[in-house]
């Protein structure tokens, strides 16, 4: 094979005409190439090969052996690079050596490396702080902003440790002047960035007797005493990131004032703050922030997409899409997309509005994971009033399901009228918002079948039924399009797998008279169980039923069943517009329990 001889000419370096010599100090390394091969891979390396051969030429020098020193990478990454060149081999990449090989990368010019380097886990990686630096160098702004976001969620443990002694005081400042650091307290911060040599006994502060922490570091590095005034000279502008006023008053006077690297001015003025409400105005200027940290483990945004030139996005084709600019929530960027669609192979134009999260397979080795929920309204151009859409709640995205949201909210026809008050006319565009609320997805705490586990090995096939009230059912019926509820999960002894019921409704055709009445009332069967992990499938029979409320009137069955094989990727079964409104609240039915405003569905399971 061409690719293992290739190899092998870079393992013993036979017939090599360029020597790199890589690093620098104690750790340089001679590493044979040739000149040949790395031509072919890197536009750089082929610029500096020809830059050499002329000025050879014009010395009439006969020695055909090249040397090139590079001090700037460190060997392992430069040996992965030329692995990549040479024969497209990726087995030595890893955390330890990502972001120096990414480095080499963008040096060299080599973009078919730079992916895999940013497709490592985060938190693999041997520096996360020096990963965003570098990430923020080269303009890699969805790996920066996921990195930002990883040192959020893990602060408490990251500013402990050593690789957050190496940062310089720019990132410092940035780090220390994040609201989004979740933090214990902010005291945490203060034994971060300071190291007192008292010994006092704090409580739940035991591991700062032996804290060794960044300005210390930075005054051994310039090879100054750790006093309190170089201490205070290293930290520079980060030390006024720091929210003294939100630490104890008995933490700030046992703790901060003998650490002396507090100002008199700024000590009185800080022992003022405590007490303000009885002291009235301060002495002087607060230089402090007051404003706490983010403690909640939500994430909430708006994101906006004004869709101009409207009327030529109407005459497009269908499928066409418009996007709104990135937005990122805890690390993750997102975008709406506006989509003009036919639904059903008819003839009217439907307009498709969804969030979508475009990290794809390029963050975190393709492995994040996030629960979302999402609100979506039209801005309409009357007195800043909106129009409700719909809301999707708890929605897992992941790199294989990145969009999720509402197709067939309005035909087109009818957005553009001037009596939907939806299209502005004059500046000929329409506007979009959506209220995004993201969480971290914990995937351990999903359901998990056994790795052998199979419905059709069972001998006796496991059966139950899902009940499900809709309360407040003529509240569902004014709400908007799509609007859902869902019943809470349970577990079927035998299939692994938990499951619920979702019921939302559907547009009705707006030409009908009687329109909200004759809106589509949908019953899905969903499989809670995980999208990605361990494989599993399960072959299940279901049907579909409204419990009577009255006595003697048996229970409303549509011809609609499902039987089907539910696994990973297709975790769920709908029966679409299965009943209408006006069926269901018909009293002749016996369905709707008129007294308690409820109906109540139910799927028998097998």
């Amino acid at each position: 094979m061409l690719v293992d001889r290739m190899k092998l000419m870079l393992r013993t370096g036979d017939y090599a005409d360029v020597h790199f010599l890589v690093g620098d100090g104690d750790g340089k390394e001679i590493i044979p190439a040739h000149r040949a091969v790395l031509n072919c891979g890197s536009d750089v390396f082929a610029a500096m090969f020809r830059y050499e051969a002329n000025k050879a030429a014009a010395n009439a020098s006969s020695n055909c052996l090249l040397v090139v020193e590079i001090p700037d990478v460190e060997p392992a990454a430069f040996k992965v690079m030329l692995s990549t060149i040479y024969a497209g081999d990726l087995a030595d990449l890893n955390g330890h050596n990502a972001m120096a090989v990414l480095y080499a990368a963008k040096k060299y010019n080599i973009p078919e490396l730079v992916d895999p380097c940013l497709q490592v886990p985060v938190s693999s990686l041997r520096n996360v702080f020096m990963a965003y630096a570098q990430a923020d160098l080269f303009d890699l702004e969805d790996f920066a902003n996921y990195c930002l976001a990883y040192i959020d969620k893990n602060a408490d443990t990251l500013i402990k440790s050593e690789a957050f002694l190496q940062i310089d005081q720019q990132l410092l400042c940035e780090i220390l002047g994040r609201d989004q650091l979740k933090i214990r307290d902010e005291t945490s911060i203060w034994n971060a960035v300071i190291f007192v040599f008292k010994h006092i006994n704090f409580i739940n502060f035991n591991w700062f007797f032996s804290a060794l922490r960044w300005a210390d570091e930075k005054c051994r590095e310039n090879c100054v005493e750790c006093s309190a005034e170089n201490r205070r000279q290293m930290l520079g502008p980060a030390l006024f990131k720091i929210r003294f006023p939100l630490f104890s008053e008995e933490n700030f006077s046992e703790k901060i004032v003998t650490s002396g690297i507090l100002t008199a001015e700024e000590v009185v003025n800080l022992q003022q703050q405590y007490r303000r409400n009885s002291t009235g105005a301060l002495l002087y200027p607060l230089q402090f922030p007051t404003h706490g940290r983010r403690t909640f483990a939500e994430s909430k945004m708006e994101i906006f997409l004004e869709i101009e030139k409207m009327s030529e996005f109407v005459r497009e084709k269908a499928g066409c899409s418009r996007y709104s600019d990135k937005v990122y929530i805890d690390g993750l960027p997102w975008k709406i997309m506006a989509q003009i669609s036919k639904p059903w192979g008819g003839f009217d134009e439907w307009f498709d509005i969804y969030l979508v999260c475009t990290a794809a397979s390029k963050i975190d080795g393709g492995n994040w994971r996030c629960k979302c929920s999402a609100t979506f309204r039209f801005l309409l151009p009357k007195n800043g009033t909106t129009l409700p859409i719909g809301t999707f709640c708890d929605h897992v995205f992941d790199r294989k399901f990145t969009k999720n949201g509402f197709e067939h909210v309005i035909p087109i026809e009818n957005m553009m009228h001037p009596s939907e008050e939806i299209y502005n006319q004059k500046e000929d565009k329409v506007t979009l918002a959506i209220v995004v609320t993201t969480s971290a997805d914990d995937e351990d705490d999903e359901p998990r079948m056994d790795d052998t586990f199979n419905l059709d090995d069972q001998t006796t096939k496991p059966k139950g039924t899902l009940f499900m009230d809709i309360e407040k059912v003529s509240d569902f019926l004014l709400e908007t399009d799509y609007s859902e509820r869902k019943s809470e999960t349970v577990h079927i002894k035998g299939f692994g797998a938990t499951c619920k019921i979702w019921a939302h409704k559907r547009p009705a055709n707006r030409t009908k008279a009687n329109y909200e009445m004759e809106h589509g009332f949908t019953i899905c069967l969903l499989f809670d169980a995980p999208k990605k992990g361990k494989k599993w499938r399960c072959n299940c029979s279901a049907t579909l039923r409204i419990v009577s409320q009255k006595s003697g009137v048996e229970d409303y069955k549509n011809e609609m069943s499902i039987e089907r094989t539910f696994i990973n990727k297709s975790n769920q079964s709908h029966c679409f517009e299965w009943i209408s409104f006006l069926e269901l609240m018909d009293p002749s039915k016996g369905l709707y329990n008129e007294s308690e405003d409820k109906v109540t569905l139910a799927i028998d399971i097998s």
